[in-house]
């Protein structure tokens, strides 16, 4: 279902009666799609890339994606949830990933849950547990 590109892949929910909206893109890309989507609730969940098994690399990211994805169901229709890959293990570790050095991320850990233009974040065992991911997704 996803090409790798560049390592990197994203799913963006738009959470309304609509179809989800799938889209593969770079962090330029995400950008964009983070000005396009202005005024909105921006969440952004970064995880670690998934094998042709379905499963990711990163043992917290598959413990968290089936909580994400069920809160997010709940989120209202002026909210968008961005589903962000960050790579392979070796793209994540490499101390050059564009999601660890852009100062509007700067990532220590996958998974991270982010509401964007804000403090709020998640990260690791954090966004497996439902009722933080709740709270996250609410204010």
């Amino acid at each position: 279902m996803f090409k790798d590109h560049i390592g990197i892949h994203f799913l963006i929910f738009k959470i309304s009666r609509a179809a989800n909206f799938i889209q593969q893109m770079r962090l330029q890309e995400l950008l964009s799609e983070i000005d396009r989507n202005a005024g909105k609730n921006i969440f952004i969940y970064f995880t670690g890339s998934k094998g042709k098994d379905g499963k990711s690399w990163c043992p917290d990211c598959n413990v968290a994606d089936p909580v994400i994805t069920e809160c997010a169901k709940k989120l209202p229709e002026d909210s968008v949830l961005i589903r962000c890959e960050v790579g392979d293990r070796p793209t994540w570790k490499d101390p050059n990933n564009e999601y660890r050095k852009h100062d509007k991320f700067r990532l220590t850990c996958v998974p991270t849950l982010i509401k964007w233009g804000t403090q709020q974040r998640l990260n690791d065992v954090q966004c497996g547990k439902r009722d933080l991911v709740e709270m996250l997704l609410e204010d």
